[in-house]
């Protein structure tokens, strides 16, 4: 087993990474998880996405926005988050936590109106954005 400068052992039994090799080489490092999983659908708010087009973090051409430091390009379009019932009432419809793009809003007849969206008879509090689907590397 391999020991770190303070002397404990950097092998776990449980965590098959971090066991010594069997044949006593250096193990090689884990690739990190971002560079193996493939990437998920994400929600950015617009506040995020004006916070990274500032810091040169993204860069955004019509439809198309790419993580500048990842090389990660996504096919974005307008959706929201849904915050929570307006005045704190209970969420009848499950809708708390979800995000909609606008075509899926449609078709449920909600009305989005800025920071709101109206579905049936209840008032929820969104956050405006994109949600963004990964495209080919």
């Amino acid at each position: 087993m391999t020991a770190s400068a303070a002397g404990r052992p950097l092998s776990n039994p449980r965590h098959p990474a971090l066991q010594d090799p069997p044949s006593g080489r250096l193990a090689r490092r884990p690739t990190p998880a971002y560079d193996r999983l493939p990437v998920a659908r994400l929600f950015i708010s617009v506040e995020r996405l004006e916070a990274w087009s500032a810091e040169n973090r993204v860069t955004v051409d019509g439809a198309r926005m790419t993580l500048t430091e990842l090389g990660r390009a996504f096919d974005i379009k307008p959706a929201v988050h849904f915050l929570g019932v307006a005045g704190g009432d209970p969420d009848p419809h499950g809708l708390v936590g979800l995000v909609k793009d606008e075509e899926e809003l449609a078709k449920m007849g909600a009305d989005h109106m800025a920071s709101s969206v109206i579905y049936v008879d209840t008032a929820y509090d969104v956050q405006s954005g994109f949600v963004g689907v990964p495209l080919p590397p």
